[in-house]
């Protein structure tokens, strides 16, 4: 990280920025290597990401901060081409008084508070060792575009409000709002009741096809047997469904995690589709670690099967 900062200080520099400049831009990078199968397919993976942060202070104490990177990913379905993709420059947050506004085109909808499940250590586990993700679920058409966004504190609650006037841009660099055909708003709410945190969340979708809607809560609750997340999820539209979903993580010593989770998805017609997965991980130190992932898919699904993955992510 030191390292990182001190090129990107030394890059700036011969750019022509000021000192006073680089000292607002962090730098990060993470990388993994790892083996993966599924039946009879099997991969060596590897990729990783370069992040910028990017950030100043007003003279009135506001704070205003963006982002951007370079990924190389990790191929899409076994076999194909990884692709090196640039991103960020989307927008910019302004924080200031306790209340967060992000305006840009890559703007989130609060979905996907219900599915609590997913705990691999690498997405490359299950998306791309042969095994196809699940198709039943819950959600809206586009859940990004060109909006607003505020974050603010309500009493002990934290309430998230999401505008998105045009869900077709997602990342442009520019966009013309007159011509959006797809809008979605979303509002979320987290809050605490003693020990068990509470989360919920309402999300439309709008444009010429279709309208769609998504209600959500999840509820987390941590103890000295590990930490405890139950989340429900019902949409209306394109995703016509509901899923329920468990997922549960203990540190079984200072350095090593077992985390396990549960995802039932079901459509409009009853069929259901059902993922299992188990994932240890052990931290080097250095910002090193091991992992194993399985994963187990059943039910209604396009392909059943279990995935298993082994590996090494670094954080730079």
């Amino acid at each position: 990280m030191k390292k990182l900062a001190y090129l990107a200080t030394a890059v700036l520099a011969g750019l022509g920025f000021t000192s006073t400049a680089s000292a607002d831009v962090s730098v990060s990078a993470a990388q993994t290597l790892m083996y993966s199968s599924s039946g009879s397919t099997t991969g060596i993976r590897s990729y990783g990401s370069v992040d910028f942060g990017l950030s100043t202070t007003t003279a009135s104490g506001m704070t205003i901060s963006s982002g951007a990177g370079i990924s190389l990913g990790d191929g899409g379905e076994a076999g194909t081409t990884a692709d090196a993709t640039a991103y960020g420059w989307d927008g910019l947050t302004f924080a200031t008084g306790g209340v967060t506004i992000e305006v840009g085109t890559d703007v989130p909808l609060a979905d996907g508070v219900g599915e609590v499940a997913g705990i691999h250590a690498s997405a490359a586990t299950n998306d791309h060792s042969g095994m196809r993700s699940i198709t039943n679920t819950v959600g809206i058409t586009n859940d990004e575009g060109a909006g607003i966004q505020l974050t603010t504190a309500v009493g002990s609650a934290t309430l998230n409000l999401a505008y998105v006037a045009d869900t077709n841009s997602d990342g442009a660099s520019s966009e013309q709002l007159d011509g959006a055909t797809g809008t979605g708003m979303s509002a979320m709410v987290s809050t605490s009741v003693g020990a068990v945190g509470v989360t919920a969340a309402y999300v439309s979708h709008n444009d010429t096809n279709v309208d769609d809607t998504e209600s959500a809560v999840a509820v987390s609750y941590s103890s000295d047997m590990g930490d405890f997340t139950v989340g429900y999820g019902s949409s209306t539209g394109a995703n016509d469904g509901n899923v329920i979903s468990v997922a549960y993580s203990m540190a079984l010593d200072a350095d090593t995690t077992f985390a396990t989770s549960y995802k039932q998805a079901k459509d409009a017609d009853g069929d259901s589709e059902n993922v299992f997965e188990v994932s240890i991980s052990r931290s080097l130190g250095g910002g090193a670690s091991v992992y194993v992932d399985m994963i187990s898919l059943t039910g209604d699904a396009d392909v059943d099967g279990t995935a298993f993955g082994f590996g090494t992510s670094v954080s730079f």
